[in-house]
């Protein structure tokens, strides 16, 4: 079968690629297979540090959370509140990513996933192989110990610095595109280098490339898969039920819920839930167990 590659230009901080997770988890649902997925991690972040002689993660966590809320109400994906400690640099949890790839690719996914969760659930941008540890207990598949030597090899650190380069290398359609939604995907300028927005996914396939950039409609990326493999989106996956996107997944937030399954659906009778006051999230009672949360879920 042909597939089309989809390559996702993103980063664990980037609060529009948080945004676009529920839009992004129904594509692979329904088209998954007719998809080849490479994440492409972006390094947002150098060092937030730079120039700013009394910063420190406490006191820059506020701000961050300001900005958040107000993505919140573009993307309903939640926020952290209180945001607790903010990262330095997103760079080391990106080669944390590219290292858990030589686990797979399922593996590094789940990372990143859980380095998103960290820090717009529970407040923390994880930085240190410690905070990176803790993000992700449970995470199967994932041996802590090889991870944590395979952070310190040289050729994770290649990788990691390929993807940092190729998202600063954006192709003519995004250094073109004139955009004037919010979170657009116009060329970006930052820390002297252009860049991709992030999240850009470029699809590649028989039809040719098409880029889908910055903060869009579901039907964006599904236009751009069909353009990429004509016909690819007439065979659509039927929209899992709560207990088949619970048993894929393992934790969702509510709006997660609401795309993939129907704006009428609810969590499994025995799921999990966590509400803070500003978002709403559930676990499976099986990924509960796996990270050591509550197995009684509130009413």
């Amino acid at each position: 079968m042909t597939k089309v590659e989809a390559v996702e230009y993103t980063d664990c901080v980037c609060s529009t690629a948080w945004g676009a997770e529920p839009l992004l988890r129904k594509l692979d649902w329904r088209y998954g297979h007719h998809i080849a997925w490479r994440k492409v991690m972006g390094g947002l972040v150098g060092n937030a540090a730079t120039g700013k002689d009394d910063w420190d993660r406490v006191s820059a966590a506020e701000p961050m959370r300001a900005y958040w809320k107000r993505v919140w109400r573009l993307t309903d994906m939640p926020y952290p509140n209180p945001m607790q400690l903010m990262l330095q640099s997103t760079d080391p949890a990106g080669l944390a990513v590219k290292a858990a790839e030589l686990q797979g690719q399922a593996v590094a996914d789940a990372v990143l996933r859980r380095f998103r969760e960290r820090i717009f659930i529970d407040g923390i941008g994880p930085q240190t192989p410690d905070e990176f540890d803790a993000a992700t207990v449970g995470v199967a598949g994932l041996d802590h110990a090889r991870w944590r030597q395979d952070q310190a090899r040289p050729e994770v650190a290649a990788a990691y610095q390929a993807d940092w380069r190729e998202t600063r290398e954006p192709n003519d359609f995004v250094r073109n595109l004139k955009h004037d939604s919010p979170m657009n995907g116009e060329l970006k300028h930052s820390e002297g280098h252009d860049r991709y927005a992030l999240p850009t996914v470029i699809f590649r396939g028989p039809g040719g490339e098409h880029t889908v950039a910055g903060w869009v409609s579901y039907e964006e990326y599904v236009a751009g898969l069909e353009a990429a493999l004509p016909g690819a989106t007439a065979d659509p996956r039927r929209d899992p039920t709560p207990e088949q996107a619970f048993a894929r997944w393992g934790m969702l937030t509510a709006k997660e819920l609401e795309v993939l399954c129907g704006a009428d659906a609810r969590p499994p009778a025995d799921a999990v839930t966590q509400d803070w006051g500003d978002g709403v999230v559930y676990y499976s009672a099986q990924e509960a167990r796996a990270r050591g949360l509550a197995a009684t879920a509130e009413a």
